[in-house]
């Protein structure tokens, strides 16, 4: 069912239905109730699968610091291209310190993805880990797959020059809020 409704979202996410997501997996649309009360447990689902797949990719890196941290932006930008439209169809209308704070599974699982990222670019700009949360945040703005799709869709950047005017927006960024 996973698999149907991530062919259908992406196909079509800004109308797809469970109806459309039964008939691709050749289901009844009773059945496909029965998987998933709706199209946004589906999509919560398919999220968890990408913020999944960036975890196990940032676990196996071997890499620290902001070279680990590029790494997990370049797999993100990547991960945009295919499911960056899915993602923003259901994108959280709460901020993100909100859901953060609020103990949103989301975005924990987001923060299990970057953490060791954003504390390895705090380590390497001799930035206290007090920062942690702004570094989120600071990621969380930055890095919102809306903009990415922006960047790399309407303005045309190949995804390299993404992730390198991102990252470095974003160290510049973290040294600007600490010196204030």
């Amino acid at each position: 069912m996973l698999e149907a409704a991530t062919h259908v979202l992406r196909s079509e996410p800004a109308t797809a239905t469970m109806q459309s997501i039964a008939r691709e997996a050749a289901l009844s649309q009773a059945t496909a109730y029965r998987h998933f009360p709706s199209v946004e447990a589906l999509v919560v689902a398919y999220h968890e699968d990408v913020i999944t797949s960036l975890v196990e990719h940032g676990e196996r890196s071997r890499k620290t610091g902001k070279e680990l941290f590029e790494h997990q932006a370049t797999r993100w930008v990547k991960l945009q291209s295919v499911h960056g439209p899915v993602i923003v169809r259901f994108w959280s209308q709460k901020g993100f310190l909100e859901r953060l704070h609020g103990g949103d599974g989301m975005t924990t699982l987001s923060c299990s993805a970057w953490d060791q990222a954003l504390r390895g670019v705090l380590i390497d700009l001799s930035l206290p880990d007090s920062l942690l949360n702004v570094a989120r945040f600071l990621h969380n703005a930055l890095f919102d797959p809306r903009e990415i799709l922006d960047l790399t869709k309407t303005a045309g950047l190949p995804d390299e020059q993404v992730v390198r005017r991102l990252s470095d927006a974003f160290y510049g960024a973290l040294k600007g809020w600490a010196s204030n």
